[in-house]
């Protein structure tokens, strides 16, 4: 069996070729988005309960759920087509994990331990959506090029990226709620 993580990016390279997943199909590039998606699998706790907001074309969420099956993931996009092309990855590659349809405005009940976004909003726009569906001691970690202190919150942990990428910020949920934000 091929290794799943190819498999995905072939999955990737010939669905992304009929409607618009991601902006180049070109292997290199898309190698790129693997990379800042699976940043985070090592540093994720084992059985965390974790949500990828806008999703996609599954970045970082995919990659994340192959490297790292023990976690309870769920990935939430809002576009049909891409949903389609999630749910056929998931039965393609026996991936157990979630996919739901919703608006990144409409938070669940229960908070997660971790929220993910990536190439969703600019930080200070997508925190306190993200926020919310964070649990009390929940994280949410954003993808991005800006400092903490740029993206209005200094006290962000930070988890680097491959040289010129940016890095992950890890925000506790609480920071956000408390209006930190500039």
């Amino acid at each position: 069996m091929s290794d799943p993580l190819e498999r995905y990016l072939d999955e990737l390279q010939g669905w992304g070729a009929r409607m618009n997943l991601v902006g180049s199909t070109d292997r290199d590039d898309l190698r790129v988005h693997l990379d800042d998606s699976l940043a985070a699998a090592a540093a994720l706790p084992e059985g965390a309960r974790v949500v990828d907001l806008g999703t996609g074309a599954g970045l970082p969420g995919m990659p994340i759920a192959i490297a790292r099956p023990d976690l309870d993931l769920t990935l939430v996009e809002i576009r049909e087509r891409r949903v389609h092309f999630l749910r056929h990855v998931a039965r393609v590659l026996s991936l157990d994990v979630t996919i739901e349809r919703a608006r990144i405005e409409d938070p669940p009940a229960r908070g997660y331990d971790f929220v993910l976004a990536r190439a969703v909003l600019p930080p200070r726009k997508i925190l306190p959506l993200a926020a919310a569906w964070a649990g009390r001691d929940g994280e949410v970690w954003i993808w991005t090029r800006e400092t903490p202190a740029e993206a209005g919150v200094p006290e962000a942990a930070i988890l680097p990226l491959s040289v010129g990428r940016g890095a992950i910020l890890r925000v506790p949920a609480a920071a956000v709620s408390r209006g930190t934000l500039g």
